[in-house]
């Protein structure tokens, strides 16, 4: 029988015998059967560890938007390829004056022209359309830039929550140990007739609120961590790093940025650009083009001589000159212009904002962690001394247990939320930019 059968079967057994136990043994019976998960993490091969910038790059070759964006630029490549086209000459074969009466019977008197003709685009048209094919090409590249920044800072975001999630298992796991050792104390103390029986059932309550916040945390973390692996494929079988989600002694990259440098800036002045290009495809179609012909004309009645026949038409501008669109698109540059003004002060808002909460978060970090955490840990060892002494009671420890409780959790809440607001800036400062494929475009 295998060691997984031997463990299964073992565990079933103390479930039945949980309930009849005494207290002392059913506290070890429970953690017992509790321990499935970590039996089976013991028994397995130990998992790889996964770096941010694995994770980040495995996102990248598992994302269907990416390839989605890069078939955009491939459909824009096509349209600036069909805007370098010429209009098509023109064949034109006609035939006059045959099956008619008299000498006209038959095709003796026919007359047969072959001719061809050209439109010749004026006003700039050729130019305008290639310059607005290329303005879009160019939208259609930042957007899969955009997209890509997008895919990284929500992959870093899931990386960090992934990784809270399972400091606050540590804690929760800590802080049942620690519900248990003061059970165990609170136990002798009552047995000895020097608390209350209240004080027990107070410990024992303890006990059974911080395994059912452990097993909370342990969800929570599962679900952190499948939502971090959906990026690349569902697999979660990897180790998290913890120092990742320490603080870190100093900044590895710098955000200083010029804002008209950013992206989503980049992104808004080549929409405007496009529509400055539409505006001016719009106004050479004001322009009306001519046609120019060429042929040769065929008399049978003349034993088949003939000659050179020209022509030469354009369109009359008296109804339509384009003014409907023209209009439009003037209207569509202020937009463009106004949108882009707009994006500048949105993201100058944006940038100083994340700048000062990620000041902040660091500070909260570093203010829990060198001055909150020890002295609630200290004050939590006093308490449990004192108490041992007969000189606090059972409140006062497990008051000084949950400030301790509550100073881990906020240092965990702080960094999560510098960890969220180094994304974000990362998102807008395009730090990831270099990895993101397929920024070049092939003339």
């Amino acid at each position: 029988m295998s060691n997984s059968h031997v463990f299964w079967r073992a565990r079933a057994r103390a479930l039945r015998r949980l309930a009849a136990a005494p207290a002392h043994v059913a506290l070890g019976l429970a953690a017992f059967a509790a321990a499935p998960a970590a039996f089976a993490q013991e028994q397995a091969q130990p998992a790889q560890a996964l770096t941010l910038d694995d994770a980040i790059a495995r996102a990248i070759d598992a994302d269907p938007g990416l390839r989605a964006a890069q078939a955009g630029v491939d459909a824009a490549l096509g349209t600036r390829r069909q805007a370098r086209a010429r209009p098509n000459p023109e064949l034109d074969v006609e035939v006059e004056n045959f099956n008619g009466p008299g000498d006209l019977r038959g095709f003796d008197g026919a007359e047969s022209t072959f001719s061809l003709s050209q439109e010749i685009e004026i006003g700039g048209r050729r130019n305008a359309r290639i310059r607005l094919a290329e303005r879009e090409l160019h939208g259609a590249e930042l957007d899969r830039v955009l997209r890509g920044l997008d895919l990284v800072r929500d992959v870093q975001t899931a990386y960090f929550e992934a990784l809270a999630a399972e400091e606050l298992v540590l804690i929760e796991r800590e802080r049942l140990s620690t519900a248990q050792a003061l059970n165990a104390s609170v136990a002798r103390r009552v047995a000895a007739a020097r608390d209350p029986l209240m004080a027990g059932a107070r410990a024992e309550a303890g006990v059974a609120e911080a395994r059912i916040a452990l097993t909370r945390a342990q969800s929570e973390a599962a679900t952190a961590r499948a939502r971090l692996a959906s990026f690349f494929g569902g697999d979660t079988g990897f180790a998290l790093i913890p120092a990742d989600f320490a603080l870190p002694r100093a900044a590895d990259h710098d955000h200083a940025a010029a804002i008209d440098g950013l992206p989503d800036i980049t992104r808004l002045a080549a929409e405007r650009d496009r529509a400055n290009a539409t505006a001016a495809l719009e106004r050479s179609m004001s322009y009306q083009n001519p046609n120019l012909s060429l042929g040769y004309r065929r008399f049978e009645d003349r034993d088949g001589d003939g000659a050179l026949v020209a022509g030469f038409s354009i369109p009359l501008g008296i109804f339509d000159r384009n003014q409907g669109a023209v209009a439009r698109a003037r209207a569509e540059e202020r937009r463009a212009e106004l949108e882009l003004e707009a994006g500048r002060r949105n993201i100058a808002r944006e940038f100083a904002a994340l700048q000062r909460a990620i000041e902040t978060d660091a500070e909260a970090v570093r203010a829990t962690e060198e001055d909150v955490i020890p002295q609630a840990e200290r004050a939590l060892s006093l308490a449990r001394e004192g108490y041992d002494r007969g000189a606090f009671s059972y409140l006062d420890v497990l008051e000084a247990q949950r400030a301790l409780s509550d100073a881990r959790q906020r240092r965990i809440e702080a960094l999560r939320s510098y960890h969220s607001n180094e994304a974000a800036l990362d998102r807008l400062t395009a730090r990831f930019a270099e990895i993101v494929p397929g920024q070049e475009i092939h003339q």
